[in-house]
């Protein structure tokens, strides 16, 4: 599986040890089109970065390192963990999203999706509990 690297600005530092990685969160962009999700992602003063975003082709990007935090779960719990920034890897899904026309995801983007959690699951030892949508970690703020 070939990971495209186009790195954001928008991570923390300080390297976290990779053990302390336990959840996979799921994001859809909820912007118009994937240039401008990508140009958000990587824009200093937006603040929000995910760790892989997945185009409706199924082509991943890697935005942020899996050692470090990137900026993407937000206030947030699931289990015993709280502020899950710390604790995760965040995937984007390109989708228009509910404000402007949420679309199904397609096969190619779901396969990849799969794929690069079935990494991270053996990767980190990730249980499958632990694969969450972002309204599961954060259900008053997201749909």
């Amino acid at each position: 599986m070939k990971i495209y690297n186009y790195y954001s600005p928008n991570f923390n530092n300080k390297k976290r040890p990779l053990n302390s990685i336990k959840t996979i969160i799921i994001h859809y962009t909820g912007m118009q089109s994937e240039r401008e999700s990508i140009e958000r992602l990587r824009n200093p003063r937006a603040k929000v970065s995910s760790h892989f975003l997945i185009n409706k082709n199924g082509k991943i990007y890697r935005l942020v390192k899996d050692n470090n935090v990137a900026w993407h779960a937000g206030k947030s719990c699931w289990g015993k963990y709280k502020n899950l920034n710390k604790n995760s890897i965040g995937i984007e899904l390109v989708n228009k999203g509910h404000k402007f026309g949420y679309t199904n995801f397609n096969k190619k983007q779901i396969s990849s999706l799969i794929k690069i959690c079935n990494i991270l699951v053996k990767k980190y030892k990730i249980k499958k509990r632990n694969i969450v949508g972002h309204s599961d970690i954060a259900p008053y703020r997201k749909n």
